[in-house]
């Protein structure tokens, strides 16, 4: 296959699946360890953000010279503008589990690869018939969705659905900063923007930043780690070499990870219907994904 951006080296379509595979795993801890720490939304989004960027760091001190893309101004600039809509969507989602259950509010949040979908139309990258479709599908899913539990108000709907638009403006930037600016010189860039994004919110919410209990921060801690710096970071790397739709679609096994782990570990269990929604709105997103996966 063509290496896009004109990295050395080839990533062809098996590694590419194990890649995105692990992505989802990670991610889709994000949720349940969320609610574990018991810290509202933005000031959860803010230290992870800020745990991450110093995870990442390290790594950024050990340039590859023979890239140019290792200094890129535009790619940084870049970087930096796709982690204010990082630090939108994480805020907006984590805040929006305190008013939906999981199911719901991480099923509504993953289709941030329709919404990637539509702004990768200014890439060129025009969605087919099919995906449009898949988008077709999964709105139609999510307008049920959104009446279908009791246990998630209109305020947790609204909060996830910025968190999928949100999102999907993230990795349809990342596509373009990734082109021009290395991979941990790109991720520190997203992710400290995205800390002052959290921040502001958790400023204007009078959430707390501090007092928390040690088990909060070990959660803190895992949140970073698990589903960011290892999850996040890797769907990032995966920007190289496939489309803004397919690394965000893949995304889709989130939602049913994320359930099963809140049925298990938070005795989270929504109404029938819910996975019946849930299901219309996968499968719109599941047809999205295929049509235009570069494997």
């Amino acid at each position: 296959m063509k290496n896009r951006g004109g990295e050395p080296g080839s990533y062809q379509g098996p590694h590419r699946v194990i890649v995105l595979l692990v992505a989802v795993l990670a991610v889709s801890s994000a949720s349940i360890l969320a609610l574990l720490s018991r810290v509202p939304g933005s000031s959860a989004s803010f230290w992870r953000m800020v745990i991450s960027s110093v995870l990442i760091m390290p790594l950024t001190m050990f340039p590859r010279k023979q890239h140019s893309r290792d200094y890129s101004i535009r790619g940084l600039l870049m970087g930096i503008i796709a982690g204010l809509m990082l630090g939108i969507h994480m805020s907006t989602w984590l805040e929006s589990l305190a008013y939906a259950s999981v199911a719901v509010s991480t099923t509504i949040v993953c289709t941030h690869s329709l919404f990637s979908s539509l702004f990768s139309i200014l890439l060129g990258e025009p969605p087919k018939k099919m995906q449009l479709i898949g988008i077709t599908v999964s709105l139609i899913g999510l307008y049920f969705l959104s009446g279908a539990d009791p246990h998630s108000s209109i305020k947790g709907i609204l909060l996830a659905l910025i968190g999928a638009i949100s999102g999907g403006v993230y990795f349809t930037l990342g596509r373009v900063a990734r082109s021009h600016i290395s991979l941990p010189k790109y991720l520190l860039a997203a992710y400290s923007s995205a800390a002052l994004v959290s921040f502001f919110f958790a400023y204007m919410h009078n959430e707390p930043l501090w007092g928390y209990p040690v088990d909060s921060w070990i959660y803190l801690f895992l949140l970073a780690l698990i589903p960011n710096f290892i999850g996040h970071s890797l769907l990032n790397f995966s920007l190289r070499y496939s489309t803004a739709t397919t690394v965000t679609g893949s995304v889709l096994g989130e939602p049913l990870g994320a359930t099963i782990l809140a049925m298990i570990i938070l005795e989270q269990i929504p109404p029938l219907k819910v996975y019946v929604f849930m299901t219309v709105i996968l499968a719109g997103v599941a047809i999205t994904v295929k049509s235009g996966l570069e494997l």
